[in-house]
């Protein structure tokens, strides 16, 4: 690995006449926000006397020199950069007032390099983001820009702060340019950049195994100006789709897993997920067909996510999934889409993950082979005889039986999640005869209730509760029982406002105004005690079974 090393001050780095700093094609766009640029400023006016802060590592390819200029890529330290000079141009148009000089010497030394024939901007930024720079340079930008552009809100941080009573914009120059140190290394070698990149990129915000990724794929073509400009476009796209179903549950990496699961044997945790996609990018004969390839399938992942392939049954178990929290099988699932299945097949399929998913859930196994489960499923099933039932029988020999799954039901604690809720939408349906009559459209208007409440005395620690008179000495039970299935129903927001705490009888009359089945059934008891809730759990589970069976394929 040659690399030139050295620690030098900002104003040193900066200070070379021809030397210009390029942010290459590939990286991502500035993303410092205020909390950064408020650490900076800090770092920058507790500095005293002959005090240092070092700012950290730049690491930069020299890439090439053209008409007198040196230019350097720079790997990793863009927002720091970036800042820097943003905060320069800040202190220059504070300048231009009072110290013409000195204005005009932070111009040219460090927003502009200079050789004899010609001038070039110091600092070359990204696509998006250069033009931005280059008219904050300029002095062409208005405080209306600040509202969308990361640039200018930072520009506009930091004139307001060299505003502010007791500031002196000397001094703070003087701190910036000398106090301020870093370490520059500078090699000629993509790969021993992204090596020292992958080890000391430990400031700013931190990059995810994506941001390294699609570095290291789009360097690897970088050499190819046409490539490189549509592989970027393709890649764009890519993150777009998956950010439309960024979630609390979903992210970009989970995508880059899922896609690496449906193409390749074995699981790859997140920390070895770079050096995976490493050895497939070093493999690929064709780097834009790889790009496409994962962008066909981010957009396959956005229906898959959203239940939008245009069938409604298969949306509606797509959107399943989603409230089971099921979608680690997508890996499956991307390749049924990429295989063309007819719409039977996947239902079938469909199907066979939801009882397989519920059914391991409510009886507690590990979820740590699932990973492996869907990636065998994904790059051997389709090679057999029959691939809808080679799916459904591998996952149905991995599934708790009847039995475990009846006990299990019935005596297990239930949260209320959109998991719980969906089994009990499922039972209402089974009461029902699956007419679907009663369709619970608006889940946010229904709520889980529990009937036996889950605190026996809610506003007073002191008057018993009619609750607790009715359990008698077993009160001390309660927490064994109350979030039984048994214990739990469905109604409306209003109603489950009103039941509250109520006794039981006062309960029911709430019931008994409710449309759905499984709520005005209760009406019919007259107490609730821990024997009703036993009773209710078995005979909920026996419901349970039948819908969530591969017998039942419809």
């Amino acid at each position: 690995m040659s690399i030139d090393t050295k620690r030098l001050s900002i104003g040193k780095m900066l200070g070379s006449v021809n030397e210009v700093y390029r942010i290459p094609l590939y990286q991502r766009t500035y993303n410092w926000g205020k909390d950064q640029w408020n650490d900076l400023w800090e770092d920058l006016i507790k500095l005293e006397g002959e005090e240092t802060h070092f700012l950290g590592s730049v690491i930069t390819i020299g890439s090439e020199r053209k008409k007198g200029f040196s230019y350097f890529e720079v790997v990793d330290g863009q927002q720091r950069i970036t800042t820097t000079l943003i905060a320069l141009t800040a202190i220059r148009d504070l300048a231009e007032e009072i110290d013409k000089d000195r204005a005009g010497y932070i111009n040219n030394y460090f927003l502009k390099s200079s050789t004899i024939d010609d001038q070039e901007a110091k600092l070359i930024l990204g696509r998006k983001d250069n033009k931005v720079f280059k008219r904050l340079v300029e002095k062409r930008v208005t405080k209306e820009e600040a509202k969308t552009e990361k640039i200018i809100q930072a520009y506009f941080f930091f004139k307001e702060k060299l505003q502010e009573k007791g500031i002196k914009w000397q001094n703070v120059y003087t701190r910036l340019l000398e106090s301020f140190d870093l370490v520059l290394m500078v090699t000629d070698s993509y790969y021993d950049a992204f090596r020292l990149f992958e080890t000391l990129n430990n400031r700013g915000l931190s990059l995810s195994s994506v941001d390294l990724i699609k570095n290291y794929l789009l360097s690897t073509i970088a050499s190819n100006e046409t490539m490189l400009e549509e592989c970027i476009e393709i890649w764009d796209r890519i993150i777009e789709n998956i950010e439309e179903i960024e979630s609390v549950r979903h992210d970009k990496v989970r995508f880059f897993r899922h896609y690496l699961f449906s193409i390749e044997y074995g699981i790859v945790p997140i920390p070895k997920l770079y050096s995976r996609f490493q050895k497939l990018i070093d493999n690929t004969d064709n780097i834009l067909n790889l790009v496409e390839d994962i962008w066909l399938k981010s957009e396959v992942y956005v229906k898959l996510y959203n239940g939008i392939l245009g069938v409604k049954k298969v949306d509606e178990r797509l959107n399943t999934l989603v409230r089971i929290e099921a979608t680690t099988c997508y890996p499956l699932l991307i390749k049924c889409v990429s295989m063309e299945l007819k719409n039977e097949q996947l239902l079938k399929i469909l199907k066979a993950i939801e009882v397989f998913t519920l059914r391991r859930s409510i009886c507690n196994i590990s979820t740590r082979d699932i990973d492996r489960i869907y990636n065998h499923l994904a790059l051997e099933a389709f090679d057999k005889e029959d691939p809808i039932n080679y799916i459904i029988g591998y996952l149905q020999k991995r599934t708790p039986s009847d039995t475990e799954f009846y006990l299990s039901f019935q005596s297990r604690d239930f949260t209320r999640s959109p998991q719980t809720k969906y089994i009990l939408e499922m039972i209402e349906n089974a009461l029902t005869n699956n007419t679907k009559e009663k369709l619970i459209s608006s889940r946010t208007d229904v709520h889980i209730e529990h009937i036996m409440p889950r605190e026996l005395r809610k506003r007073s620690k002191v008057i018993v509760s009619t609750w607790e008179k009715e359990l008698g000495l077993r009160a001390t039970e309660h927490h064994l029982f109350v979030n039984r299935i048994g214990n739990l129903t469905l109604l409306g927001s209003e109603l489950n406002i009103g039941a509250s705490n109520n006794p039981f009888e006062e309960k029911k009359q709430r019931y008994g105004q409710s449309n759905i089945l499984l709520t005005k059934e209760l009406c019919k008891k007259k107490n609730w005690d821990f024997d009703e809730i036993l009773s209710r759990s078995k005979y909920l589970a026996g419901i349970a079974k039948k819908i969530w069976n591969f017998k039942n394929q419809t």
